[in-house]
């Protein structure tokens, strides 16, 4: 008569730990995964914050003209403006019959600010709004 062995054998104890090793590191992984997203994500609400800041201080200017700037805020961000004429949003191209002048110019402000995102990407948050100002003259 042989009694009835209660438990587990050797092998079922081994794929039960293969299972459990699996499961573990997926979700490691996953912890992983998110903690580079939230880094990922900060990073690109500082860009924005400091892209709008630039973005306010190009509206502000009494007078817009044409050019390039660039410079940086600290070690890791980096910023550019550019502005340009943009006559392609006026109506310049029609001629009228009085053929009246216009002291208004259409100018795109175009802010952008850079950040390292690994050895060889680099990250990147663009604004561009346009601004109608007057002629400057020289």
């Amino acid at each position: 008569m042989r009694s009835s062995a209660r438990g587990f054998t050797l092998l079922e104890v081994a794929i039960a730990l293969a299972i459990l090793g699996v499961g573990v590191v997926t979700v490691l992984e996953l912890f992983s995964a998110g903690l580079r997203m939230q880094s990922g994500a900060g990073m690109r609400e500082h860009a924005v914050v400091y892209a709008r800041g630039l973005l306010d201080q190009a509206i502000a200017l009494p007078e817009v003209r044409a050019g390039n700037d660039r410079g940086r805020f600290d070690d890791t961000f980096r910023w550019e403006v550019i502005v340009r004429e943009a006559p392609e949003y006026t109506d310049q191209t029609q001629k009228h019959a009085l053929d009246v002048k216009s002291d208004l110019l259409m100018y795109e402000i175009e802010v952008s600010v850079l950040w390292p995102q690994s050895a060889n990407r680099e990250g990147v948050y663009t604004i561009r709004t346009l601004r109608l100002s007057s002629r400057v003259t020289s």
